[in-house]
């Protein structure tokens, strides 16, 4: 099949000019071609190719044809080289070593003229001759109108060639056009102002391309199978001709022929199928040149921002592209978030600016270019999981009614000392977090001996020993310090994840069936609802249900009393999520945290546990900032909730 060959085409280069045609291309006009036929390379005197009517006329194979020079084919002097393309009478030799009378015509087929078709016309008849040369004439104008597609310098220029071929082989009543819309990509708008063509949509869906064949004929007596061609039945048409415009599976265009019978012939269709090849290659050489000098510009446009930025400005400044990626961020950014410029570059904004309240009115304001005058305060998360209150200033810079960038300046709206308290803050919770991690490193071994050596004297002491009480709550503090020492471990040492798509609801359902009978002997209910049936998120699953295992485990231990409810939700965030969310509601009927406390839930080592570690919450939160989530809690009496948020797998 043509179309699908047409692929192979596609990628041939345009650089050399000898190379305007690939073998492929070669063979389907030479099998296309009514006379015997060969391509012949002048530079060394080389046949390249010939069709089968050439070895049937001659009886050569093709591996000894390329042995052959042009000259022992035509003894004599031929000239090969004329100004113009012609035909004169000429003696050819076969394969038999005889000779034979024909008819040949040159035809130069590359730029520089050193690639040429010879074709190859017995003299049977003259009037045979005449027709055949007519014929030939016919063919190689449309050849030659196929060569110029390549060198065309706009698009539009590419599409007016493409349809004068159409226009030649097939003299339909209408050749319409669509064309990407520079203003919406996934758009294509019509390109022609004929008034036949008002019948027919004047903007198409991008996918439409996907479900076309790469050459498809409707005729009259089949049922139309989408709009177009429903359209094209509407108006009165015999048959509706599309040719869809792809290049290495991106769509350029799409051209469309409706006319009246008679129905376009095979070798016809497949000229057209090879034409089309052609123009979308031509235009994705455009659009690629045309990309480059905009990338070209948006950089230049960057640089001249940049050499306007100050490192001495003490608010936060992030560039962004027009699709909110990250091109450059200043020290001041870089001190808030926690990131390094070159870490982030060409990231989405929302995967770096994680908050509590979304950014994304401030952002589709700037994308149609309206300032934020007045900052917004937002909660944002930096590297570590720590949060901070900010100023948000969003502006973008307008160039030709263009939006070219998106500055963010970020301004820390706690005073100089406070953010200089927090850092000490965060450098000895540093510092007592290397003691604490060495302290329980070594303090470990002598407990796990302690209670050894307690369980053995448990074992042989009498059971009305007076001391026997004293031993048994010494083995549970040496197992309460055991779990300590695990969990401050846990929280000082690196931790690697492995992301992978993973069923929340299974994870969560696994986890509430190992605390279902303490549920039951504490008389808590429990459900869960979920949306979709199987929600699924990118995260490493040892780590998240770490984290799902402390907010279970908490909510049970709040109700422990006096019974309740533990409830759990799995929904997504609204569609206009960037990127796509769920969010887990952990919800308990419990007395609630206290309002003193809750500020300071997630900081390390803070419980209300007679028995607890402090160290839970602080290690969930951690791990869910790393996922590039959120965690926050809200709290009343009679209940609280934890909310997490989590990346849905693409």
């Amino acid at each position: 099949m043509v179309p699908a060959a047409l692929d192979q085409h596609n990628s041939r280069s345009q650089g050399d000019s000898h190379q305007d045609f690939t073998l492929l291309d070669r063979s389907l006009i030479l099998e296309m071609l009514p006379a015997a036929a060969l391509v012949y390379r002048r530079t060394d005197d080389k046949i390249l190719s010939a069709n089968r009517k050439f070895f049937d006329l001659t009886a050569y194979t093709l591996d000894i044809l390329k042995e052959l020079s042009l000259y022992s084919l035509i003894p004599g002097d031929p000239d090969t080289n004329p100004t113009g393309d012609q035909s004169r009478p000429v003696r050819l030799q076969i394969a038999s070593g005889d000779l034979i009378l024909a008819t040949m015509r040159i035809l130069p087929i590359s730029l520089t003229n050193q690639v040429v078709v010879l074709t190859f016309s017995p003299p049977d008849s003259e009037l045979e001759i005449r027709r055949d040369l007519l014929e030939q004439e016919y063919r190689f104008d449309n050849f030659s109108l196929l060569t110029t597609l390549g060198s065309q310098n706009s698009s539009q220029a590419v599409f007016q060639t493409a349809n004068q071929i159409m226009q030649r082989m097939l003299n339909p009543k209408l050749i319409l056009s669509y064309r990407i819309n520079p203003r919406d990509e996934n758009k294509l708008q019509r390109n022609n102002a004929s008034p036949l063509a008002e019948a027919f949509p004047a903007s198409l869906e991008i996918d439409l391309l996907d479900s076309l064949p790469a050459l498809h004929l409707w005729k009259l007596t089949r049922e139309p199978q989408n709009a177009l061609q429903e359209t094209a039945l509407m108006e009165g048409y015999h048959y509706l001709l599309t040719l869809p415009l792809h290049h290495n599976g991106a769509p350029q265009g799409l051209i469309l022929a409706a006319g009246e019978s008679p129905y376009p012939d095979d070798d016809t269709l497949r000229y057209l199928a090879l034409m089309s090849a052609h123009a979308a290659s031509a235009i994705q050489g455009l659009n690629s040149l045309e990309s480059a000098q905009r990338t070209l510009t948006n950089i230049r446009h960057v640089v001249q921002i940049q050499h306007a930025i100050t490192d001495n400005l003490e608010e936060g400044v992030i560039i962004l592209t027009p699709d909110l990626r990250i091109a450059e961020m200043n020290p001041a950014a870089e001190f808030l978030l926690g990131y390094a410029s070159k870490e982030v570059f060409r990231q989405k904004a929302d995967m770096v600016l994680i908050g509590n309240e979304t950014l994304s009115t401030l952002y589709k304001s700037a994308q149609q270019g309206i300032s934020t005058l007045v900052g917004n305060n937002f909660s944002l998360n930096n590297r570590s999981g720590g949060s901070f209150m900010a100023q948000v200033l969003c502006i973008p810079v307008v160039e030709k009614e263009k939006v070219r960038s998106i500055v963010l300046i970020l301004r820390d709206v706690s005073q100089t000392e406070q953010i200089r308290a927090h850092s000490q803050q965060l450098e000895q919770r540093a510092f007592l977090g290397e003691v604490s991690a060495i302290f329980a490193h070594e303090v470990k071994n002598p407990i796990n001996s302690i209670s050894t050596g307690l369980q053995l004297m448990g074992l042989t002491m009498k059971s009305d020993d007076p001391h026997a009480d004293l031993v048994s709550r010494l083995q549970n503090d040496c197992l309460r310090l055991t779990h300590l020492m695990d969990s401050t471990l846990t929280f000082s040492k690196p931790v690697e994840y492995n992301f992978a798509p993973l069923d929340l609801a299974s994870l969560i359902y696994s986890i509430l069936d190992r605390w279902a009978p303490r549920m039951v002997r504490l008389n808590i209910s429990y459900n869960l609802e979920q949306q979709p049936a199987n929600p699924m998120v990118l995260a490493d699953a040892r780590a998240i249900e770490q984290v799902f295992v402390n907010l279970i485990s908490n909510a049970i231990e709040a109700m422990e009393n006096e019974g309740g409810s533990l409830n759990i939700k799995i929904h997504p965030v609204s569609p206009e999520a960037n990127p796509p969310q769920y969010e887990i509601i952990v919800a308990d009927s419990g007395p609630g945290i206290p309002e003193d406390t809750i500020k300071h839930i997630f900081e390390p080592f803070l419980t209300t546990k007679a028995k607890g570690t402090g160290l839970g919450l602080a290690i969930s939160r951690r791990i869910v900032t790393a996922h590039k989530g959120n965690i926050f809690v809200e709290s009343f009496p009679g209940g609280t909730m934890f909310h997490v948020l989590l990346l849905k797998a693409t």
